[in-house]
């Protein structure tokens, strides 16, 4: 029994690792295009990253709302409308031409994409047991990074042969229709062998949790925290080709393979943040020394690109790749580490979609925020706005680790 269970579990966790990578390709690949759509219809920075802000906007909200009914959700069936109805809308941007009507389009897709991350996280809180845990969290945790590799690997090799940019939402529909119809089938089938009774503590035990002004007061910080991940991660993957083709000459094609180093990079910190974790439980302090080490990162960026003898792609992409694995690494504590780990006190697939929603926030900000600085004050004006929210996280981060060791401290004692 103990075995099946275990098979039964290491499928559940390959399901929702390919679930939510299939949906990667499935809302990154106009960001990861968007210079080659730009030429194509014609549009401005600004135009296109309004575009992916509407994505982000109905994505925010739809998480907060699903995030509160998840727990009533049948996974089986909310996962697989979400990816099916995520390929229907990939499908009608391949056949639109408007970028007025991209915009209410790929806010749609933002609705149905929204419901997939509390119901994965519900469904691994619900059927992992306790010496899985560690493994479902940084399996989980390696869809963002994956995804966007294969987002911005695939967008190169279009962009190569000057491909139409209707195939960039062709390819990922057909993707996301398969994932679902396989989501739909296996996990009836799982569930159909009732292997994972013994293991429902999630649903069954009643949770014990406190509001206290310690939580609301840390929770403010974490979501500070929250929303300058999102707009540093996907402001630095949205931007770079873009950057690297107007300040440093790269060839189109080639800047947009040369971002798709990063993610894999970046697949380094949802590693590195669980490793840590094992030893630094406090959370805040974590976030906090990965946003001090982004900071510097961020300081060297901006020295490099107004340094005539320093500024090169190479060194450029080399900083982004760390910023992409620090980001990946707080990305990792705030979505799937704290929510997991909190299985037992809170309802994970409602604190999953909470959170997740505040990084889609600074997602939202950044594509739009960050094009029109790019338009209005160039790529300097980018990053300077980048280490302000940088340097905001940090101190937010800092400050909650500090109310938190003092308040341990006053129970110990």
């Amino acid at each position: 029994m103990k075995k099946s269970t275990e098979n039964a579990n290491r499928l559940v966790i390959f399901l929702c690792w390919a679930a939510y990578t299939a949906a990667y390709l499935g809302r990154l690949n106009l960001n990861a295009y968007i210079e080659p759509i730009r030429d194509q219809l014609g549009a401005s920075k600004t135009e296109l990253g309004l575009v992916s802000s509407f994505f982000f906007f109905s994505y925010g909200i739809g998480q907060l709302v699903h995030g509160i009914l998840s727990r009533k959700y049948n996974t089986r069936y909310s996962v697989a409308i979400a990816l099916v109805g995520s390929a229907a809308v990939n499908i009608g941007m391949a056949f639109c031409s408007n970028v007025e009507l991209m915009k209410y389009i790929w806010l749609l897709n933002g609705v149905f994409q929204s419901v997939l991350w509390s119901s994965v996280i519900k469904t691994l809180s619900e059927y992992m047991r306790d010496d899985m845990l560690s493994k479902a969290v940084f399996v989980i945790s390696t869809p963002p990074a994956l995804g966007t590799f294969l987002a911005y690997g695939i967008s190169a090799a279009f962009s190569s042969f000057n491909l139409k940019y209707k195939w960039i939402f062709i390819l990922p529909a057909i993707i996301l229709l398969i994932m679902g119809l396989v989501w739909f089938v296996l996990f009836g089938r799982l569930k159909d062998k009732k292997v994972f009774i013994n293991n429902k503590n999630n649903i069954t035990s009643e949770k014990k949790f406190a509001l206290t002004p310690i939580f609301i007061f840390t929770s403010v910080f974490l979501i500070i925290a929250a929303v300058s991940n999102g707009f540093i991660k996907d402001g630095v993957t949205t931007w770079t080709p873009s950057i690297l083709k107007e300040s440093y000459g790269m060839k189109e094609s080639l800047s947009i393979l040369a971002t798709v180093a990063l993610p894999l990079i970046a697949i380094a910190g949802a590693f590195v943040s669980t490793a840590i974790h094992k030893r630094m439980k406090n959370t805040s302090a974590l976030n906090g020394v990965f946003y001090i080490t982004e900071l510097f990162v961020l300081a060297l960026v901006i020295f490099t690109a107004r340094s005539s003898s320093l500024k090169n792609p190479i060194i450029l992409l080399v900083l982004f790749g760390v910023s992409a694995m620090l980001m990946s690494a707080i990305n990792n504590v705030i979505t799937s580490i704290i929510p997991l780990y909190m299985r037992e006190k809170m309802d994970s697939g409602l604190l999953a979609g909470v959170l997740d929603t505040f990084c889609y926030v600074g997602s939202t900000l950044s594509t739009a925020l960050l094009g029109f600085i790019a338009d209005n004050s160039g790529w300097s004006g980018v990053f300077n706005c980048l280490l302000v929210f940088g340097a905001i996280a940090c101190a937010a981060c800092w400050l909650s680790a500090a109310v938190e060791k003092r308040n341990n401290n006053r129970q110990n004692n």
